[in-house]
């Protein structure tokens, strides 16, 4: 993996993006320091608040853009700026998993240090029906829960929103057939069955829970994780080994590495979520985005990774 030095040392412009409407009230206090510390230091500091602004005011004199904001807005950054300016998640949202994996730090101060002594990494993505996301997407019982949150949100969303779907769904779900077919990381295409699935690109998700402990989001590759039993039962095991960390060590969970996953059921409205937002019905191709935007990483996170990678093991 190469990560290369970030010139924070030379004042530059950047753009700061974020959603003015969304995230905790508090966020947009940290979102101000943060423009005002950055223009002390030098900088050209141009606030974008629309997904038009970025398309506009990104070139290549933009030195950084930072995403100010959840996974969601990240997301949105990276489908619109391209792999040549480097982006900087500054973790303000809700969840901020993804701020989380890099071990990035939400407090102003700690931010610009980040900024100060950070790395570029080229980081993948992946599209759900050519849309862009960053960590994963669930495919059945889970996708079930994201869409019933999301029919029922009344404005700023909690975690403990998620509880009374999370419930009303494992009683219910019916757990209807998978068919998957997937391109895998011998180009072999493999047919695949089962009740729930993940599409996995960062070995991370919301709660700490992590489908695929294996991925890693730079190898051109995702990762695939079938779940083959359906029923009240099964369902409840799978949810408390998602939730122990243990998925991964189950001998009915099937995994894969693979490039391109087509997802079809003979059932109707079986859904799929990506990044824990809803995503729709079925059919759904997912296919990664190799080296999709380069990534500010903490200069630790990179160290870390880069001795995994010459002592042989599994990043």
């Amino acid at each position: 993996m190469n990560f290369q030095p970030f010139p924070a040392s030379e004042p530059g412009k950047i753009v700061l993006f974020y959603n003015p409407i969304a995230g905790p009230l508090h966020r947009h206090d940290k979102i101000d320091r943060l423009e005002a510390r950055l223009r002390r230091l030098g900088h050209e500091v141009i606030s974008a608040t629309k997904l038009t602004d970025l398309e506009t005011m990104v070139d290549p004199s933009v030195q950084l853009v930072i995403s100010a904001g959840g996974d969601g807005t990240a997301a949105a950054a990276v489908a619109r700026i391209g792999a040549e300016v480097p982006l900087a998640i500054f973790p303000t949202g809700t969840e901020n998993v993804y701020g989380k994996y890099l071990g990035i730090n939400n407090s102003t101060e700690a931010f610009v240090e980040f900024l100060s002594r950070a790395m570029i990494c080229p980081m993948d993505a992946a599209t759900a029906n050519g849309r862009i996301f960053l960590l994963m997407a669930g495919i059945g019982y889970d996708a079930e829960v994201v869409h019933q949150v999301a029919a029922h949100r009344k404005g700023h969303m909690t975690q403990s929103a998620y509880f009374g779907p999370i419930l009303q769904t494992t009683w219910s779900y019916p757990f209807p057939n998978l068919q998957l077919e997937l391109e895998n990381e011998s180009g072999e295409i493999e047919q695949l069955a089962g009740k729930w699935a993940f599409v996995v690109n960062v070995p991370r998700y919301a709660w700490g829970m992590s489908f695929a402990p294996q991925a890693v989001p730079w190898d051109g590759l995702l990762d695939l994780c079938i779940l083959p039993q359906g029923g009240l039962a099964p369902g409840i095991g799978y949810l408390y080994s998602i939730i122990r960390g243990g998925l991964d060590a189950r001998r009915d969970v099937t995994y894969r590495r693979c490039r391109r996953i087509q997802i079809t059921s003979d059932s109707v409205d079986v859904r799929f979520q990506t990044d824990g937002d809803p995503g729709g019905p079925l059919p759904v191709e997912i296919e990664v985005a190799p080296a999709r935007f380069r990534c500010l990483v903490p200069r630790e996170f990179a160290e870390n990774h880069r001795q995994l990678a010459e002592d042989g093991a599994v990043l």
